[in-house]
């Protein structure tokens, strides 16, 4: 049960509200305006997007199937008193209409709703309340007085003075009874029915009676004051100041305390008071339930996924999912996937951390099965983590080993591609160029993701570099985006004098390149800006089973049709390369020379 109380009250959660950070407390004690640090993790507690602070719909459902009624009921009751000494009437209502409808046959909550609408001048709604309870508890003439009270607020003063009389018949020393009546009595100047008439003179008796022959102006109060002082003072009961509509701040617990022959026991009073404020810790002692009876599996699924939560998290609007599901609706729109409220602030913070009391919930009730679970997001990222087999293609252009290659990456399917290299640590995901009829070409190069920057929308700008060539085997699709099983492609390895013939080829193909790259035109400079300086010759020419960097960056920068630099590509001979880059850097040399 220590699961669901409140980290800040200490008492069960109600109204729970799960901000920024992850953490849940109750609504009431986040306040109207939500605290600027979280008071567990001090991290920020916002609701980004948010203009009201909504509750955490999936575990407003939790409690209501794991709380019995009597723990919801005491909870109420203490929110209901807080609320009262606010004066937050419109909130008392909602909150104890929460309770009558949990509990239809619980008086004491009749009778607080019975004040909340007094105080909110809503007199036909308290006086259908009183009389339920009048039914209820005919014995208890604060009740009839109450009513006899509401019923002079609707100026409905006859009425009134039947709830007077029958009060004080019940209990002739109801002092504030036989103010209300010496009101009536001395006030009316119009004549009245006549059971009214024989009331009155009843009335009088009874007052008369009450005090011994002393005269009307001579009562005490039920305050214990002169009645002639009752005259100019406030009445004692919630609500009542209508001559300024005002409304009165007296708490439930505070004018049960009025005991005055009111006739409800201290023993209600302590059951309201101590019980209701002691409603988290008290009842979690003396009430464990067995979660697993209450709950099933079902109850902790992610709507998008129709699985157990996994990293579950919760939007400001108060829905949740499991992290990945949500990210991958918000690749495509920025909204709730539910009530389609906007998230585009929640989605430009980035930060979606996990509902921790979920997380603990489904530990402590579901341990074998959130086992599972996460033993099935393993399986996925290992899956997902190979490097051989379904490695995911962005089909978009060439790219070439050590050279880096920036992306914008803004289509939902490449969001979540980038988004599960980060997550399997590989950080890798392999280029191809589009090829007609076959989605993308049969040679391409891996890449690996040095640094990502995302924007406010979900888009992203990705630093990669290449790394190694590879074949294509076998195609295929993941959730959207193209996969393929591949062959790493290895340049063939020579020795003695072809290596020195090798050696020779490449070094004389540098220094063309050298001239190549020293004698540019502007917009050879300018292609320059974004692909950098000429590599440097590096000294073992087969170290590497793409060979040296440097050639790929020629190529990179080549005015060559796409297909043959594909075929340059794929070529597995170092000699074979660099002599079709000698011939094609000559051709090139001679052309500028000749222009020249």
């Amino acid at each position: 049960m220590e699961i669901f109380l409140c980290a800040a009250c200490h008492r069960a959660l109600w109204d729970p509200v799960t901000v920024s950070c992850g953490h849940t407390f109750c609504r009431r004690c986040l306040g109207g305006d939500l605290p600027s640090k979280c008071r567990l993790c001090g991290g920020k507690s916002v609701l980004l997007g948010s203009r009201t602070v909504a509750c955490n719909v999936l575990l407003c459902d939790l409690l209501e199937k794991c709380l019995d009624k009597g723990t919801q009921v005491a909870r109420l009751k203490t929110d209901l008193q807080e609320l009262l000494r606010s004066r937050d009437y419109r909130a008392a209502l909602r909150s104890v209409q929460k309770g009558v409808a949990l509990a239809p046959d619980d008086l004491m909550l009749r009778l607080c709703r019975s004040e909340v609408y007094v105080a909110l001048q809503q007199y036909p709604d308290a006086l259908e309340d009183l009389e339920v309870l009048c039914r209820q508890k005919p014995e208890e003439s604060e009740v009839f007085f109450r009513k006899g009270k509401v019923l002079l607020e609707m100026g409905k003063q006859s009425e009134a003075l039947l709830q007077f009389q029958h009060c004080l018949t019940l209990n002739p020393n109801f002092h504030a009874a036989q103010y209300e009546t010496e009101k009536i009595l001395t006030n009316d100047a119009s004549p009245l029915p006549g059971t009214v008439m024989e009331l009155k003179n009843d009335a009088s008796q009874n007052l008369k009676g009450s005090n011994s022959g002393k005269e009307l102006t001579a009562l005490v109060s039920f305050e214990g004051e002169p009645l002639q002082d009752l005259k100019g003072r406030k009445e004692v009961w919630l609500g009542e100041d209508a001559s300024d509509n005002s409304q009165a701040a007296l708490s439930i617990p505070e004018w049960l305390r009025k005991k005055s022959n009111s006739g409800f026991s201290a023993e209600k009073e302590r059951d309201f008071e101590e019980g209701a404020s002691a409603t988290g810790a008290k009842t979690t002692q003396e009430h464990k339930p067995d979660f697993a009876d209450l709950l099933s599996t079902s109850d902790l699924e992610c709507s998008l996924c129709i699985r157990m939560f996994f990293e579950p998290v919760t939007t400001p609007c108060g829905h949740t999912f499991c992290k990945e599901c949500l990210e991958r609706c918000l690749d495509h729109r920025p909204n709730c996937p539910l009530c389609k409220q906007s998230l585009r602030e929640y989605l430009r913070a980035g930060k979606y951390n996990t509902t921790l009391l979920l997380e603990e919930l489904m530990m402590a009730v579901f341990p074998l099965q959130l086992a599972d679970r996460k033993r099935v997001h393993q399986a996925e990222m290992a899956e997902l983590s190979n490097l051989t087999k379904n490695i995911p293609i962005f089909v978009c252009t060439m790219s070439f080993p050590g050279i880096v290659c920036p992306l914008h990456v803004f289509e939902p399917r490449y969001r979540l591609m980038m988004r599960r290299c980060q997550e399997t640590g590989t950080k890798m995901f392999g280029m191809c160029m589009y090829e007609n009829g076959k989605s993308f070409a049969d040679y391409g190069c891996m890449l690996e993701i040095q640094k990502i920057a995302f924007l406010p929308d979900g888009r992203s700008l990705v630093d990669t570099i290449g790394k190694r060539r590879f074949q294509v085997l076998r195609r295929g699709h993941r959730d959207g985006y193209h996969t393929a099983d591949i062959e790493y492609l290895d340049d063939e390895k020579v020795e003695g004098e072809e290596l020195a013939e090798l050696q020779i080829l490449h070094d004389c193909t540098y220094q063309l390149t050298q001239r190549f790259y020293e004698h540019g035109d502007t917009t050879f400079r300018q292609l320059l800006m974004h692909h950098g300086p000429l590599p440097e010759k590096e000294e073992d020419i087969q170290a590497s089973p793409d060979g040296p960097v440097w050639c790929w960056w020629l190529i990179s920068i080549l005015p060559l049709d796409l297909t043959r630099k594909l075929t340059i590509f794929s070529e597995t001979s170092l000699k074979a390369r660099l002599t079709q880059l000698k011939h094609i850097l000559n051709v090139i040399l001679e052309s500028r020379d000749y222009n020249s």
